[in-house]
C-alpha cells in the first residue's frame, strides 16, 4: 500500500496471550493460506456497527495493522491462563462454529482478575502473504477521526474504523506508527466470539513448538486436533452452522453462508 485510504479500519497489535507478535503473524499467515485468503484476527473490543456503516460508501474497506511500539504488559506476556475461542455469534444471536482451521486465542482473565467473557475478531481477506508485504505509509492517530462520531481516537482505542483527515504520508511532528501489513475486511466485518475453552500446558507447549518450526502441515494437524477436542467438550445448545471439512466446503463458500438464514440444528 502506497497511500492511506480515506476510510479504513486501523488496529494496533502486539504480544497477546503469551505469544510474541512475530509468532502470531506467522500462524495467521498459515490460517490465510489454509482459508483461501481469509483469516480471523482477534481483537479485544467490538467495532459496533462502524464497519457496516463505512463499507457501503467505499469499494473496499481495508484494515491496516500496526505494531505497538510500547513494551507489552506483563499480563499479555505471561497470562495465568489462555483460552481458545470456538464459535462466533451472528446478528440474530445464533452461535455458530468457527471453521475448524481457525485458531483465535486470548488471555482468560481481565487485569481486574475477572473472567474474560467477551472477545471479537476481524474477518479479513488478503491474496498476499502477510509477512512479505511492502508498505510505504505510516499512520498518525492525530490525523484520524472515528467514522461515526468524527471524534479523535481515544487513548484506549486499539481498533477503530476511521476517516483520515490528511491523506499524506508525511506526519510532521505528530506521533506515527509503522504498517506491517494490510488486508480487506469482508462481511460480516467484525464478529463477537463465543465458547472459550482453556488450553492446558501441554497444548500451549505444542502450539509454541510448531509455530516456531515453520511447518504449516504440522500446524494444520495440531489446530484440527485441538479444535476437534474443544468442540467435543462443548454443549451446543443453540443452532449452529456446520462449515464441514475443507475438502467438502471451501472457506470462501462457508463465509458466503453467513448471509443465509437457513441453519442446521443440533
Amino acid at each position: 500500500m502506497k497511500k492511506i485510504p480515506p476510510t479504513f479500519c486501523w488496529t494496533k497489535m502486539g504480544t497477546e496471550a503469551g505469544e510474541e507478535l512475530t509468532a502470531i503473524i506467522r500462524r495467521k499467515e498459515w490460517e490465510r493460506q489454509l482459508g483461501g485468503g481469509y483469516f480471523f484476527w482477534g481483537i479485544g473490543q467490538s467495532l459496533g456497527e462502524n464497519a457496516k456503516v463505512a463499507a457501503p460508501e467505499i469499494s473496499s474497506l481495508h484494515v491496516i495493522f500496526s505494531p505497538m511500539p510500547s513494551k507489552p504488559k506483563l499480563i499479555d506476556v505471561s497470562p495465568n491462563d489462555v483460552v481458545i475461542w470456538n464459535a462466533w455469534v451472528d446478528a440474530q444471536g445464533v452461535v455458530r462454529r468457527l471453521p475448524i482451521h481457525c485458531f483465535i486465542t486470548s488471555r482468560a482473565y481481565l487485569p481486574s482478575g475477572r473472567k474474560k467473557e467477551s472477545h471479537y475478531a476481524l474477518v479479513c481477506f488478503s491474496d498476499q502473504e502477510l509477512n512479505e508485504q511492502s508498505n510505504e505509509i505510516s499512520i498518525s492517530p492525530s490525523h484520524l477521526r472515528n467514522v461515526t462520531t468524527n471524534k479523535p481516537l481515544g487513548a484506549s482505542q486499539v481498533t477503530a474504523v476511521v476517516h483520515a483527515l490528511k491523506l499524506r504520508d508525511e506526519t510532521s511532528d505528530a506521533k506515527s506508527y509503522s504498517v506491517s501489513f494490510t488486508a480487506e475486511l469482508r462481511s460480516p466485518y467484525c464478529v463477537q466470539l463465543a465458547q472459550p475453552s482453556l488450553l492446558d500446558v501441554k497444548e500451549l507447549i505444542e502450539i509454541k513448538a510448531i509455530t516456531n518450526s515453520d511447518d504449516i502441515e504440522s500446524w494444520n494437524d495440531l489446530v484440527k486436533s485441538i479444535r476437534s477436542r474443544m468442540i467435543e467438550r462443548i454443549d451446543w445448545v443453540q443452532c449452529t452452522l456446520d462449515f464441514g471439512e475443507e475438502e467438502d466446503l471451501s472457506f470462501t463458500d462457508s463465509l458466503s453462508l453467513l448471509k443465509r438464514s437457513e441453519y442446521s440444528k443440533v
